[in-house]
């Protein structure tokens, strides 16, 4: 019985798609799908300027940032935007 009641408690906790946030989850998603653009870009030219003299740790880890951002942002979007049929 308990069992039972946690599954429909859990059930109803799930997100479904709100058009409301789907807009602000969309433009979420773009603005950090450029963001790992511009990071990526910084990162690339670290390395190719760096020639062992430089890790480029810092521009890695804004890269990271950026990656973490997206996965948010995609997530947001699965969570709120309705799924094509």
């Amino acid at each position: 019985m308990a069992a039972s009641l946690l599954a429909a408690a859990l059930a109803g906790c799930e997100s479904t798609a709100d058009p409301a946030y789907c807009g602000v989850s969309r433009t979420g998603y773009e603005q950090a799908l450029t963001e790992v653009g511009q990071r990526l870009s910084q990162y690339q030219g670290c390395v190719s300027k760096a020639i062992g003299s430089d890790n480029c740790s810092a521009e890695f880890a804004e890269l990271s940032s950026a990656q973490s951002n997206l996965e948010r942002g995609s997530s947001d979007v699965q969570k709120f935007c309705p799924k094509s049929p």
